[in-house]
């Protein structure tokens, strides 16, 4: 059977090896952000700076430093079923910052060229897809074709998710999980902000 061909964008595991323990900021993706964001997307820091006191964010696009991803949605008063944040709305969200030995579970695409088990230890470039409004997940997913030696990619792959329903080869082993840290933090020490 075939992996599923069902992204979700990023989702923090652990941190250097310890479970990940539901560590987040509060940000804001303010009104002049004019992308949509889900769950599970990159953001990085906003050239407005801060809203309300609090770090502004946007989603973040393949090659731009990231310094976080999103893992929730703080309720919006007006719209109290929206799981995502829409276009030119300000919205508080909690992002979990790509720091430095913060790994991340992201799923392949489904190029035919699927990421073989020697991909470990290369580095590849991510995907903005589309989001769902209904379940408010994003759309992301690591681009399996782009999985090199080159310093410059956005992801360093550190495994293969080990787990029943992640096929890892065979026909069908597109779309597999994959264990990841971001490459270009804007989290890290000494880094230059926007």
């Amino acid at each position: 059977m075939a992996n599923a061909d069902a992204a979700f964008g990023f989702r923090p595991i652990n941190r250097d090896g310890s479970p990940y323990s539901g560590a987040t900021v509060r940000c804001v993706i303010a009104t002049t952000s004019t992308a949509a964001c889900f769950i599970g997307d990159p953001v990085k820091l906003h050239a407005n700076g801060s809203v309300s006191g609090y770090q502004a964010v946007a989603q973040a696009a393949t090659t731009d430093p990231v310094y976080g991803v999103v893992t929730a949605f703080e309720a919006n008063p007006d719209a109290l079923g929206d799981q995502y944040r829409k276009t030119v709305t300000q919205r508080f969200c909690q992002v979990v910052r790509a720091n430095q030995g913060q790994f991340f579970e992201v799923q392949s695409d489904d190029d035919t060229t699927a990421l073989a088990e020697t991909g470990v230890g290369l580095n590849a470039t991510y995907l903005i897809g589309t989001g769902s409004t209904f379940y408010g997940t994003s759309g992301a997913e690591l681009d399996s074709n782009t999985a090199a030696a080159t310093s410059s990619l956005d992801l360093q792959i550190h495994g293969l998710v080990d787990r029943a329903d992640n096929l890892l080869a065979g026909t069908g082993s597109t779309n597999k999980n994959v264990i990841v840290t971001f490459n270009d933090s804007q989290s890290k020490n000494f880094r230059t902000g926007v």
